[in-house]
């Protein structure tokens, strides 16, 4: 039987669960931590694995993540698996091409993907669904003319990343 792993990542003020299969991570939770919202999420994206509670087996994307969140580092450069429709796929791909420290809107993220900027809302809902918060950076796309309403991982989370970029921005 496959397994998929999960553990509690914390450094400073962060702390949210990672999970990974056995060759690449699966999964970036929301803060504040829920060890439900990770072993959910993994009983329907994995349900013929067995899901084990393993620090050991997430400590290379730990050490990203703290690379990334000490300012460190700009991106999280590890193996990951994307869970998601073709579309969603290719919108969270497109979110790894914003720059480090910048923001662009829905619109104009609907726009860099050859679709009209009233298309913006589909790309809303599937950044949405982006299961890898950080990794593909789900927080730097905003909307056009009103404070953020919403983010996955909490708009609390959504603030500090962008507060941690301009502050570490080249």
């Amino acid at each position: 039987m496959s397994k998929t792993f999960y553990s509690l990542f914390s450094f400073e003020d962060w702390q949210f669960y990672i999970a990974s299969t056995d060759e690449a991570l699966c999964f970036v939770g929301s803060m504040p931590a829920s060890e439900e919202e990770c072993l959910s999420w993994l009983a329907v994206h994995y349900p013929d694995h067995s899901i084990e509670k393993n620090e050991a087996e997430l400590r290379p994307y730990a050490e990203a993540f703290q690379s990334y969140l000490s300012g460190q580092s700009r991106s999280i450069d590890v193996p990951v698996v994307q869970n998601g429709t073709d579309y969603q796929k290719k919108i969270w791909r497109s979110l790894a091409t914003i720059p480090y420290g910048e923001t662009i809107t829905y619109g104009q993220l609907a726009e860099k993907n050859g679709l009209s900027p009233k298309a913006a809302r589909s790309v809303g809902t599937a950044i949405g669904k982006n299961p890898l918060l950080i990794v593909y950076p789900c927080h730097r796309v905003v909307p056009k003319s009103s404070a953020p309403r919403k983010f996955r991982g909490g708009l609390d989370m959504k603030t500090q990343l962008l507060k941690l970029e301009q502050e570490h921005r080249p």
